[in-house]
């Protein structure tokens, strides 16, 4: 018994230099192995080589998973740096797109802005010769009423004019004839304006009757009083005629002028259009480029965290593999003393 105590006692000192049994029971990993090895010596007291031989096989166990999961994280590592790797370029890609739309959006809105105020401006200038055209043609009705109503004024007083003349012819031969004659200026009279050149002439003219003028000569005044009315109604056909060339020139030079604003005007909104379109399709690509920035960031985010949580936990499992490890070393150097009273030793502290 004084042996065995002895070799207990070596054995102890033995290991103190690396862990003390109490040491390895207190960690339940520990406990778990020295209950393993207890049931070992316990079948078999004398096996201590093959309990090491255990021991050495779950440590290699031990290590080879560990060898695995190293392998799998290089694979997890490689797979998040490739995929970290596409994304950021994506995203360097996108913002680069990204910031070329944005500085493209100021100048082409800028632009259909001023496509539009042009647009705006021959609209107007169309317009307002549609107002010119319009107004011209009021002025033309009006003018062409007046030459109308004076036309009619100078035809009236030549029938009127000739039929003083038959009444005048009748004189001699008729004593109501100076009657007639004064009612028949009166209704000429009547019908011409004062402001009228041929108010005063008429007048004049047929009072001369009355003042003892013979009728020939006053027939003749008649009918000089009737040229000069066919004269003037010829001017005034001519002037008439030269306001119609006017009016037609004029409104011609208008809605010509009109055309070219039609053409200028539907190229200018055709600009207009087609700016929308661009801008509408640049604000949907910087939308898109900004999205897909977006997206690859958040992917990014996630392949990281999933990286760093694959590091964690590998970093965790090696720590308590390494730990494992130390306390299977740390068993196996206690076996190597091939001491069969062990058993008894690990009991105390299992």
């Amino acid at each position: 018994m004084r042996v065995t105590s002895l070799l207990l006692i070596l054995l102890i000192n033995s290991v103190i230099g690396t862990k003390s049994i109490y040491e390895i029971s207190q960690n339940e990993y520990g406990k778990t192995v020295l209950q393993a090895i207890q049931l070992t010596l316990n079948e078999e007291p004398a096996s201590f080589g093959r309990t090491i031989d255990l021991l050495q096989e779950l440590k290699k166990g031990i290590q080879n998973d560990q060898d695995e999961d190293s392998g799998l994280l290089a694979e997890r590592l490689e797979t998040c740096e490739t995929h970290i790797s596409q994304n950021s370029q994506t995203i360097s890609d996108s913002q680069t797109k990204l910031a070329q739309a944005q500085e493209q959006v100021d100048p082409l809105e800028q632009k259909l802005l001023d496509k539009r105020h042009q647009a705006e401006d021959k609209e107007g200038e169309e317009q307002r010769n549609n107002d010119r055209i319009n107004k011209l043609i009021l002025q033309r009705q009006e003018s062409r009423q007046q030459f109308e109503s004076k036309r009619d004024e100078l035809t009236s007083i030549v029938g009127a004019l000739s039929e003083a003349k038959k009444i005048i012819g009748s004189i001699k031969t008729d004593p109501t004839a100076l009657i007639q004659l004064k009612n028949h200026k009166e209704n000429i009279l009547n019908q011409i304006q004062k402001s009228s050149m041929f108010y005063t002439l008429i007048h004049s003219t047929l009072s001369l009757i009355q003042q003892g003028t013979s009728q020939e000569k006053v027939i003749r005044i008649i009918d000089d009083l009737i040229d000069e009315v066919y004269q003037v109604q010829k001017l005034e056909m001519i002037a008439d005629d030269q306001r119609e060339a006017d009016f037609i020139k004029t409104k011609i030079r208008f809605e010509f002028a009109n055309t070219r604003l039609n053409t200028k005007i539907a190229e200018l909104r055709a600009d207009v259009q087609q700016l929308q379109q661009q801008l509408l399709q640049l604000n949907n690509n910087i939308a898109i480029y900004q999205d897909l920035v977006n997206l690859k960031t958040k992917e990014n985010a996630d392949w990281q965290q999933s990286c760093n949580d694959a590091q964690n936990s590998h970093n965790g499992l090696t720590d308590y593999r390494t730990q494992q490890i130390t306390i299977i070393d740390e068993c196996i150097s206690l076996l190597q003393g091939h001491d069969p009273e062990i058993t008894q030793f690990i009991q105390r502290f299992v």
